[in-house]
């Protein structure tokens, strides 16, 4: 137990914890923030690139419409429109291409009459009075207009914008006549679509006539407008894999005259119900000369934003260094009493020691680094059958050895097995205690490291238990094997439930979230019901009564699966195959006894040993010989017969089940290993599979096949370990 601490100054620890917490604290602060904003202005300039790319794409676009107009001799309209409906599949910025015609007095009527040709008698130059009644009106007779005569695509909705001056249209016209004055590209001010959407006009005049480079003086005869509509969602819509986060408040906006917003595209922001600590903004110019505008890039800065983990190791990191040095305060003041202590606790600890070594019925050996016998206790002597003169400083294996009787694996003495790992080793059941002079007891007990004060191995404590005389031992062995078998079969039948649930898992997915959807409605409805008062009391408190029952249900699912995969982790050693067929035969000796089948073993007189976790790998062969004794039900006494047959082939362990039925049929063996089929009348079609998957887990085959005049082969082809070798071609012994 810990002394009785100095309370009068354990104020000052807390001061001192607080006060250096507290500088921690800022500093993390500090240093969380300049990483938000670090990764804030990364994200600003990604999307600032993003949209800078789209605009660029924009001036493209019309600098590709430019390029085409110019190569031909006179203005083509079913080129235009067919060339802007290629480039429009490209950009999803764009919504529509359109052409504003040239009309003057002296071509209007000849216009108009082409036009009625093609949209019909109902086809007139119309004015929008945005001012008034906000319909569509005749407009006078100009000298010149601007006529909407293409769309690209052409959408329904917007067809009565055909015939439109935009010329003469207030929002448009100063930029428009700015743009034919030039010959450049100008973009508009922002609008709303009539179906919905804000956008604005990229526009290019378009010259016939025009030599390339020519400059305004020589631009030619002005035949229209080229003008792309630029839906402003789409060109603020960044795709995931820019790499772009998507809580970013995203604005673009004007140059000049006070930066008035043209778009903003409002990021995800996580919920929370604690308000924004801060806001980081940055404003980032479009480099356009036809579309000169900037990107406002903006985030809201939450506490979840802050990675809190660093704060708390930092904290607890301090915590524990002043609780340390607090008991090394404490642990100090009470040294000089403890000292006193010492010297008389440690001669009554020894004294007790010793005593108890002579007195109790366990052999106790104490070995040095050596594995040399250091020390025996007067009842390990006894078990030993020696004196105390004739082992101590004798190796333990002149003495005694520790023999396994029923072992999975290629079992490692547990004594040296406790050197190697310095860790305590429980002895196995059904050990036995070989000694010297040729006796043989069965034992329990385990072995233990002892360590130095500085941690070092000094040797290991052997404690052994007689299991008692002849018939007691008899009874417990019979008891222990009962046991055993049944912790086999516990493990076995938990490997099939992991498995069977891999194979279910959507299933069981589907089984719980039929409970969770239910309690979703009944919430909702409940949601709804409260609007209409009181009155609706009772059908609220039945909705949330079935909300309560669902949820129930829900977590008695969960319990169950929780149930159903708790158990033990898969343990891959090296074992032998041979051992696995044995301890299967010892497994299954009941059932074939009683079905009356005879057992043939051929098994290879070499170790065929294999890297696997051996509870798997008997419960693969105990399924075949399970499907094996099945197909032997209908079959004469006489010709109830399975062969298991373990050889080796080049680098691989063969492991063959055969029995004398009548076979697989062949439309079966196509779907043998195939999850939920089935030839049993109750079978759930998982054992095949199962064993599949625990074979090919370990970079091993399993098929199956029929014997001429015999029944069915199952083959297990397992890569051998290559700390075991042995001739390629291996006799075999049958058993």
């Amino acid at each position: 137990m810990l002394p009785d601490f100095p309370r009068k100054r354990l104020h000052l620890f807390v001061l001192l914890w607080l006060g250096v917490a507290l500088i921690v604290g800022m500093q993390w602060a500090m240093s969380e923030y300049q990483r938000i904003q670090e990764e804030f202005d990364r994200s600003a300039r990604l999307a600032h690139g993003v949209i800078a790319r789209k605009l660029d794409q924009n001036e493209s676009v019309l600098a590709a419409v430019d390029a085409l107009l110019l190569s031909r001799q006179k203005f083509d309209m079913p080129v235009l429109k067919s060339f802007s409906h290629q480039l429009l599949a490209h950009y999803s910025q764009l919504y529509t291409f359109e052409f504003f015609q040239n009309v003057t007095r002296d071509n209007r009527s000849a216009f108009l009459e082409e036009m009625q040709q093609r949209f019909g008698k109902t086809f007139f130059i119309r004015d929008f009075d945005i001012s008034g009644r906000r319909s569509w009106l005749p407009a006078p007779v100009r000298d010149q207009h601007l006529v909407v005569t293409m769309i690209e695509p052409d959408i329904p909705a917007a067809s009565s914008v055909y015939g439109f001056d935009v010329l003469h249209e207030p929002r448009f016209a100063a930029d428009m006549q700015r743009a034919i004055r030039t010959g450049r590209k100008v973009a508009s001010a922002p609008f709303d679509l009539y179906e919905g959407g804000r956008v604005y006009l990229l526009m290019q005049p378009v010259f016939l006539g025009r030599a390339a480079g020519a400059g305004a003086a020589g631009r030619g005869t002005l035949i229209g407008v080229v003008a792309l509509v630029v839906y402003c969602e789409k060109l603020l819509t960044i795709a995931p894999n820019e790499g772009v986060p998507n809580d970013l408040d995203l604005t673009i906006q004007t140059v000049g005259n006070g930066g008035a917003a043209i778009y903003s595209a409002i990021g995800k922001h996580q919920s929370s119900w604690l308000p924004a600590l801060s806001r980081l903004e940055v404003s980032l110019p479009l480099v356009s000369e036809s579309q000169p505008f900037s990107l406002r890039v903006g985030k809201d800065v939450f506490l979840a934003d802050f990675k809190l983990i660093g704060l708390l190791l930092r904290e607890g990191l301090i915590l524990s260094l002043v609780i340390s040095l607090w008991l090394i305060y404490s642990q100090r003041l009470a040294m000089r009493k403890a000292q006193s202590q010492a010297d008389e606790a440690l001669f009554l600890q020894s004294e007790r020691a010793a005593v108890a070594l002579n007195a109790v019925h366990d052999g106790v050996i104490i070995l040095d680094t050596q594995q040399q016998i250091e020390m025996a206790n007067p009842m390990a002597l006894s078990l030993l059958g020696v004196s105390r003169e004739e082992v101590v400083g004798q190796p333990f294996q002149n003495a005694f050895r520790l023999i396994g009787e029923l072992s999975s694996e290629l079992a490692e003495d547990p004594i040296s097995e406790c050197y190697r790992e310095a860790r305590t080793v429980v002895l196995p059941e059904r050990m036995q205690l070989a000694t010297a002079r040729g006796h043989v007891r069965l034992v329990e007990g385990a072995i233990a490291p002892l360590f130095s004060r500085s941690g070092s191995l000094t040797g290991v404590v052997c404690a052994l238990r007689d299991m008692g005389p002849v018939r007691q031992r008899a009874a417990e062995a019979l008891e222990a094997s009962e046991l055993r078998v049944k912790e086999h079969l516990e493990k076995l039948s938990h490997v099939a439930r992991l498995h069977t649930m891999g194979e279910m898992a959507s299933g069981i997915a589907h089984e719980v979230n039929q409970p969770l959807t239910a309690i979703s409605n009944y919430c909702q409805a409940s949601l709804q019901l409260l609007e209409f008062g009181e009155e609706s009391r009772p059908q609220i408190e039945s909705a949330l009564r079935l909300a309560v029952a669902q949820a129930d249900r829900a977590g008695e699912i969960i319990k169950r699966l929780r149930a159903l995969v708790s158990k033990r982790a898969m343990e891959i050693r090296l074992i032998d195959l041979n051992q696995v067929v044995g301890n299967c035969m010892f497994l299954a000796e009941y059932d074939l006894k009683e079905r009356s089948i005879e057992m043939v073993q051929l098994l290879s007189v070499y170790p065929m040993a294999v890297m696997a976790d051996s509870i798997q790998m008997e419960q693969v062969v105990l399924n075949l010989l399970s499907n094996a004794m099945d197909a032997l039900r209908d079959e004469p006494v006489m010709k109830r017969h399975i062969i298991i047959h373990t050889r080796r082939e080049g680098k691989k362990a063969i492991l063959e089940v055969r029995d004398t039925g009548r076979g697989i049929s062949p439309e079966s063996l196509e779907v043998l290993f195939h999850p939920f089929f089935s030839t049993k009348q109750n079978g759930m079609g998982l054992g095949l599979s199962i064993c599949q998957t625990i074979v090919e887990q370990y970079g091993g085959l399993i098929s199956a096949e029929n014997i001429p005049a015999s029944g069915a082969c199952f083959r297990i082809e397992l890569p051998l370990s290559q700390t075991v070798t042995a001739p390629d071609a291996a006799p075999s012994a049958a058993a």
